[in-house]
């Protein structure tokens, strides 16, 4: 008789005993009646863009005529830059023209700052001294943090039958308008 080992493992589950009405009810209810994934928190959440968001009041139009729904929007300055795409959930849902394009560039305190910092992290990776990376790592933590507090995307109304859409981010500032 031949006795196949791997075909009787892969057909027969051994935990069945240990993994009790779990295995059977792969969604078990809580007591509150809801699911996990249900609930307004998550244990590991998406993880976040550097890119602005943005926050629709209403309903807008594009240069096209398309609607704008209202919502919560990630702003990106396409490659060309010539638009500023709005993107949900990881899809392009609206494009604004470019009206004005400013490229700034970084200072010099800024860009030797961030060298430094960078330097001293890896001093502390070649000498292998953990509390000097801990430190150089939060310094450089803390420097981004501050740049990323200068990237912003918000809407004005103008009042004059338009909304102007600004956008900041790594030194590029655009305008767009989009009509009501």
């Amino acid at each position: 008789m031949i006795f196949d080992g791997e075909l009787i493992a892969n057909d027969f589950d051994f935990m069945t005993d240990f993994n009790g009405i779990k295995r059977h009810f792969p969604n078990p209810t809580y007591p509150s009646g809801i699911f996990e994934e249900q609930k307004p928190r998550y244990s590991w959440g998406p993880e976040s863009s550097p890119h602005p968001t943005l926050t629709l009041p209403c309903n807008l139009y594009d240069e096209w005529g398309n609607v704008i729904p209202h919502g919560y929007y990630m702003v990106v300055l396409s490659s060309d830059m010539k638009y500023l795409e709005l993107y949900q959930s990881n899809r392009i849902r609206a494009r604004v023209r470019v009206v004005k394009l400013v490229e700034q560039m970084f200072t010099k305190e800024e860009l030797n700052e961030e060298t430094e910092i960078i330097g001293r992290l890896r001093k502390a990776q070649q000498k292998k001294k953990v509390k000097k990376i801990k430190e150089a790592e939060e310094d450089l933590i803390a420097f981004k943090q501050r740049n990323a507090a200068k990237h912003y995307a918000e809407i004005e109304d103008s009042g004059k039958g338009y909304y102007t859409l600004k956008y900041n981010y790594n030194g590029k500032r655009a305008t767009g308008i989009i009509q009501k």
